[in-house]
């Protein structure tokens, strides 16, 4: 089982010309479970919603995925406004009250019993609550863990304190700003070599339609490119499932640029729609040419 522990938010989007998209899925961890889905069928999520979670997403994410770790508190869900400008920049403003976001972030008792034997996990939280998440994971079939860190958390003051739990999990990722907000360099590669010098094992750092640059403890470094495609109609999640695949790619294969193409592919999935949740059926082939494309782009960068 791949599971992602972390947040489902509502997205109501608004667009530059005023056309609106209102009650999307979203949260970076629907997003990851996306990604996930995309290379198996064994995925769950760990996250908590509020009495008025609409039935109609409930069914949605039931279809696709394990839901035995979603649990109904008797609070609003977090509910937010997308508003997009017309350089395809995206303001968040959220709709119910910040104060009680604490609420909505899983526990460790919130882990269901059957989830004994986890592969891997997307692991969105603060760094302050790493530590005690990946010494109760490790007990639950030894999962590749990848954190993707909180953006708020991603400050030049917390540095210190993420330098000492990267050698925790087995992947860091965040996007190329979050990186240089907390490191103060504007390079990829050389964020990529301060997270390993501090004891990361891998490390992602994702740049949109740039693509992404990787590095690990053995000595690798690959530039994966961006996977294209028809049309981007919304950019939102798209780095969530990036992550989501990465999990699943390091687990099904040793080869790390394998891992990185199946992430790339299920970003693209992630930028063809509005809201999180995107059909499954019949995606194997598609999935496939994608990855293939990916593959000899990846190549010829490295």
């Amino acid at each position: 089982m791949f599971i992602s522990i972390g947040y489902v938010i509502i997205d109501d989007i608004v667009l530059p010309d005023g056309t609106t998209h209102m009650g999307c899925l979203g949260g970076g961890s629907v997003h990851a479970i996306m990604g996930m889905r995309v290379w198996s069928d064994q995925v769950g999520l760990v996250a908590k919603v509020g009495y008025d979670f609409p039935s109609n997403l409930e069914n949605d994410l039931s279809k696709m995925f394990d839901l035995r770790g979603l649990i109904r508190l008797n609070n609003k869900t977090i509910r937010a406004w997308q508003l997009f400008e017309e350089d395809g920049t995206r303001n968040e403003t959220f709709r119910t009250d910040l104060s009680e976001s604490p609420l909505f972030y899983p526990v460790m008792k919130d882990i269901p019993a059957v989830y004994e034997n986890l592969q891997g996990v997307h692991l969105h939280c603060r760094w302050d609550d790493v530590a005690g998440w990946v010494e109760f994971l490790r007990e639950l079939g030894n999962p590749f863990i990848l954190w993707e860190p909180i953006q708020s958390d991603l400050l030049a003051e917390n540095r210190d304190n993420f330098m000492q739990i990267l050698p925790l999990a087995d992947c860091i990722s965040p996007n190329l700003q979050e990186a240089q907000a907390l490191l103060g360099m504007a390079d990829p590669h050389d964020q990529l070599d301060e997270f390993i010098k501090h004891g990361a094992r891998m490390a992602v750092i994702r740049a949109g339609a740039e693509g992404s640059a990787y590095a690990d403890s053995k000595g690798n470094h690959i530039r994966v490119p961006a996977v294209k495609v028809p049309k981007v109609v919304d950019q939102t999640g798209a780095g969530n499932a990036y992550c989501g695949g990465l999990i699943v790619g390091c687990k099904l294969s040793d080869d790390p640029r394998d891992a990185l193409c199946r992430a790339a592919v299920s970003a693209s999935f992630a930028l063809e729609q509005f809201g999180a949740v995107f059909p499954i059926e019949g995606i194997e082939k598609e999935a496939q040419k994608r990855f293939d494309i990916c593959s000899v782009e990846l190549q010829r960068l490295n």
